[in-house]
């Protein structure tokens, strides 16, 4: 018998004892000697098996890995985790936009295409402001919103003048973003707020993706004050996320 990987026989190390022994003997020896050389091939006993490819489960437990989501929530629909009947979705854009939007109607396209690709249906506006529209005065009075890992971030539209009640940061996947800019024009109270005084337009009321043009940011994951929706301002050039409300 011949273990490649090792190189020894274990006929030939012992030649004379074999010849002393009775075949009984000898077929035991023998028999014990492939166990042990089994095992010396096969580099001895595993004491904890390593997890069965070919069983299905990525590692991590029954999720694998985190894509966002918890157990139980469907993309596909409407239903939300834990959330009340007729509840809506907020959301942040996973892209990320520089302020040439189209104007409001651009920017809730934009929404709805981010919607449409993640199979949420439903109609959804940008929080958004013009110089002409507050983007309080452009959502429905509905909710409560809940994001996409089943928290409610804003109990209603009462709620969108003050802050939210937990942070937002999944987006339209229910995946976790970054902390990151969110393009808004809108201050606290959900009123339009000029990034550089009295008149000025942000980002030529969402048509302009120049240095030259400005607007007031939030920020992503923020709860207190008014930093998720006027944390600071920045170039038209810059890209920034969208945060998108069901209708």
């Amino acid at each position: 018998m011949m273990c490649a990987s090792r190189g020894f026989s274990l006929i030939d190390e012992m030649p004379n004892v074999l010849r002393m022994m009775t075949n009984s003997q000898t077929t035991r020896l023998l028999m014990l000697g492939a166990l042990f050389a089994f095992v010396g091939c096969s580099g001895g006993w595993a004491s904890d098996a390593s997890p069965d490819a070919s069983s299905g489960a990525p590692p991590g437990g029954p999720g694998g890995t985190d894509a966002g989501l918890p157990d139980g929530l469907n993309p596909d629909s409407a239903g939300i985790v834990g959330a009340p009947p007729g509840a809506k979705r907020v959301f942040i854009t996973e892209q990320t936009f520089q302020g040439k939007l189209g104007g409001l109607s651009g920017a809730d396209g934009l929404c709805i295409d981010a919607a449409g690709e993640a199979k949420l249906g439903g109609p959804w506006k940008a929080w958004l402001s013009s110089t002409s529209v507050n983007a309080i005065d452009r959502v429905s009075d509905v909710g409560p919103w809940y994001d996409l890992g089943g928290s409610v971030i804003f109990a209603g539209k009462a709620s969108l003048a003050t802050s939210p009640i937990a942070a937002l940061w999944r987006d339209e996947r229910g995946g976790s973003l970054a902390s990151d800019r969110i393009w808004t024009g809108t201050g606290f109270g959900g009123e339009y707020v000029p990034d550089l005084g009295p008149g000025s337009k942000p980002c030529a009321d969402w048509t302009s993706m120049t240095m030259a043009e400005t607007a007031k940011i939030g920020q992503v994951g923020r709860r207190n004050g008014a930093a998720w929706t006027a944390y600071a301002g920045t170039t038209c050039d810059q890209q920034a996320h969208l945060m998108c409300l069901e209708q």
